[in-house]
């Protein structure tokens, strides 16, 4: 299942999915949402973590989970990106993520990323995430 579009509330600081500018659903505030750039992540079906949601991390601030095969759309302004995922983890936090940094600039204006494999390991579990291409991408 994929969802349009997720954003961060700047007044209140929820996290949500919307198809486009609208209100904040905690606190009514009007958010617009930057049209430079997309990230646009797709969490690809595995065996390993089925049952958990993934925490998204760009440049250090947790835009909410990606549940099992799905996938979201996250607008940027231009600038600097380092996405990481992570198992989300509420007992543990040596759960850790192999991230990507790119520039989005008005040549690269959208990125793909995957949620390619995760690396099991005691105690602990890796998500490596990759660059991945339009064709790689679920259909919205």
């Amino acid at each position: 299942m994929s969802k349009l579009f997720r954003f961060k509330c700047p007044q209140c600081g929820r996290v949500q999915d919307a198809p486009g500018d609208k209100a904040c659903w905690k606190c009514h505030t009007m958010v617009s949402l930057p049209r430079d750039g997309i990230i646009q992540i797709y969490r690809m079906p595995a065996c390993l973590g089925i049952g958990s949601s993934m925490e998204i991390y760009i440049n250090n601030i947790c835009l909410g989970c990606l549940k099992y095969g799905d996938s979201i759309r996250i607008p940027v302004q231009y600038g600097h990106y380092h996405v990481l995922m992570k198992f989300l983890d509420y007992k543990l936090s040596k759960y850790k993520g192999i991230g990507q940094e790119f520039d989005i600039t008005p040549d690269n204006r959208i990125v793909y990323l995957k949620a390619a494999r995760c690396i099991p390991g005691f105690m602990t579990n890796t998500v490596i995430l990759e660059q991945a291409s339009a064709e790689e991408m679920p259909p919205l």
